[in-house]
């Protein structure tokens, strides 16, 4: 449930550099390399690749470098389809028992 990022991991995304528009939910992205799907009944999943970059400003910059340095040695261990969640995200909610 990514409109909950803005609200509840606010004063981290604050202290990590992040783009002003995220926090608070000032802005809910829409584009991306990802997807989110909520029912009606507040259930959801959503995930995305690479995720930091949007999310974190400078230190998601920093931290997408140095995960990308080390993409070719990853995928020569577990394999290019593996290695896609190397730098991944999925969150996911079944309301509201596990929100």
């Amino acid at each position: 449930d990514a409109y909950h990022v803005g609200w509840t991991h606010g004063a981290a995304l604050q202290a990590l550099g992040a783009k002003k528009d995220r926090i608070g939910n000032a802005h809910m992205f829409s584009e991306g390399p990802g997807y989110q799907a909520t029912t009606r009944f507040g259930h959801g999943l959503g995930s995305a690749f690479d995720p930091a970059a949007g999310l974190l400003g400078e230190v998601g910059k920093e931290m997408m470098e140095w995960q990308a340095q080390r993409r070719d040695l990853i995928e020569q261990r577990i394999g290019k389809l593996k290695a896609r969640l190397y730098r991944y995200h999925m969150n996911g909610t079944i309301f509201p028992n596990n929100s």
